[in-house]
């Protein structure tokens, strides 16, 4: 027996995967988004509780949806990084959590 619906986040090893996975696939995306950003076309990635999320919205949001499923399959099929991408995506992410787990910060 499988379970397809297996959620990698909630081992905290999946949940630095995933957030690094957003991260740098946001930072790929962000040049050639350009465009449709100044079209005032949207998109958000997020790590979700089952993995990636996009939310897509725009004034035509069938124009949207297909315009970024496009861009961000093409993003998606050809993923790569250099290791300084990665380096610099490792810092960030790893002061997010090291402010995340302040008790200050969560007793707040």
């Amino acid at each position: 027996y499988v379970d397809s619906h297996y959620n990698v986040l909630f081992h905290s090893c999946g949940v630095v995967l995933i957030d690094t996975f957003v991260s740098i696939l946001s930072l790929n995306l962000s040049e050639p988004a350009y465009g449709a950003d100044i079209a005032k076309l949207e998109y958000k990635l997020m790590a979700g509780e089952h993995g990636l999320v996009i939310r897509v919205k725009g004034l035509n949001l069938k124009t949207a949806c297909f315009l970024y499923s496009q861009l961000i399959i093409d993003r998606l099929s050809d993923f790569s990084f250099t290791p300084a991408v990665f380096e610099m995506i490792k810092e960030e992410l790893k002061k997010d959590f090291n402010m995340l787990i302040k008790s200050e910060v969560l007793a707040k």
